[in-house]
Formats: C-alpha cells, structure tokens, sequence
C-alpha cells in the first residue's frame, strides 16, 4: 500500500522545527495586525516653524485676514500688538480669534507716514502689523526690517516683503454656512504653504476651523517647488 500524502516542504519543516524550538523554550507565537494611527491635528501654532512668530524678522500672510487674526490670537500671549494702516482688519473678528485688544494699538490711518509710523511702533511693540495701508517702499521696508532685527520685532504683513524668514501662503478658501458662509461662518478650511530656510520647497497644511473652536493645523504634504523669476 503506498502513502499518497505528499512529503512536506523546505517551508513547512522550516515552520515545524520553529515551533518545536518554541515549545521547549516556553516561548508562544502571537501573529499581530499592525494599524497605524491616523495623523492628529494639532493646534495652529504647528504652522509655524518652532510654534513661534520668529523674532527679529518679518512673516508674510497672504491672501486671508482671517489667517493673520488666527495667527495673533494665538501667539499674542502676553505681548503687545500695533495693527498700522489696515483700518478693515476687524477688531471684533481679533477678539473673537482669542487676541488681547487690551494690549493692541490700532493705527488705521497713517497720513502717508506709514514708514515713520511703524519704525516708532518697533521700539516698543512686540508683533507689528504692516497692514497695506502703510503704502511702503522697497527701500522702507529693507529699512524697517533692520531695526525690527535689531529691537527683536515681528512684522506681519499681509503683503510680500523682502527678506521675509517666513511666507505663509494661503492657496484655498473654503467657507461653509447659510450663502456659503457670507452670513453665518461655521466652518473654515485653507491650505496653506509655508515657505522657510528649513522648509525647502515648501510644507503644505490644512488648516479648519469649526464653529468658534480655535483653529487646527495638520501638515499634509510637501509642496511643489517654485520656478525662479
């Protein structure tokens, strides 16, 4: 009588002589199914490089007051803000992002004199606001962003500025509520890149905003380099 059962594997005696070994050992195989957890959203000030405005420098904020006032409420703690020459940035859109308006000062109209205006706020103001009524020149900004270096100053603006240690670039808005939000904001979502020396081509985030909950970030991918020029 033959024995029709087929002679075990190279595999199959590999896997029986592991058990063995396991069994005299006291050892028990437990086969286990990984998941990996989903990434968390973390508060806004992981948009920024270090979770800080940088000191002694000046920060770009394009395309969304709504990302600037986020952006003061929270990392205003305990400093003092100058908003200069941007009288439609909301003082109640800044309260209601969580900022101090005890320790902001408020010039919506500088006459002309933006350059003068923000290089006295620089001497005694912790984080300037260049709103784009300042009206300033390349050779004012270049001027200014010296003595902010030199007083340990942030400049924010809304604006492009040379020499900026970081930009932050919104490419989308999306608004949600009755009209699209235009009455009634309940929910906000922005992309944003951020572009800095530690940044390389730059980071993309998501950044929402649901009811009146502070505002979460969550870095998603890099972004595309830019062509130069």
């Amino acid at each position: 009588m033959f024995d029709t059962m087929a002679a075990p594997t190279g595999l199959e005696r590999a896997r029986a002589t592991l058990q063995s070994v396991e069994r005299r050992v006291g050892v028990e195989h437990h086969e286990q199914v990984v998941e990996l957890a989903p990434p968390s959203r973390a508060p806004l000030t992981a948009l920024l490089p270090g979770g800080d405005l940088p000191v002694g420098a000046a920060v770009t904020v394009g395309d969304s007051a709504s990302l600037m006032c986020w952006l003061l409420g929270a990392t205003q703690r305990d400093r003092w803000v100058a908003l200069v020459g941007w009288p439609d940035l909301s003082l109640v859109a800044l309260a209601e992002a969580g900022v101090d308006l005890d320790r902001v000062v408020a010039v919506p109209d500088v006459g002309g004199r933006g350059a003068d205006v923000l290089a006295a706020l620089l001497g005694g103001v912790e984080i300037v606001v260049a709103g784009p009524g300042a009206r300033l020149t390349a050779s004012e900004r270049r001027r200014l962003l010296a003595r902010a270096r030199q007083r340990g100053t942030t400049i924010l603006s809304p604006v492009p500025w040379e020499g900026a240690a970081l930009v932050l670039d919104v490419e989308q808005t999306n608004w949600s509520g009755p009209d699209h939000g235009a009455h009634w904001l309940r929910e906000a979502r922005l992309v944003v890149v951020r572009r800095s020396r530690a940044d390389g081509a730059g980071v993309r985030f998501d950044i929402t905003r649901h009811g009146t909950t502070a505002p979460t970030a969550l870095a998603i991918r890099a972004a595309a380099r830019r062509k130069a020029g």
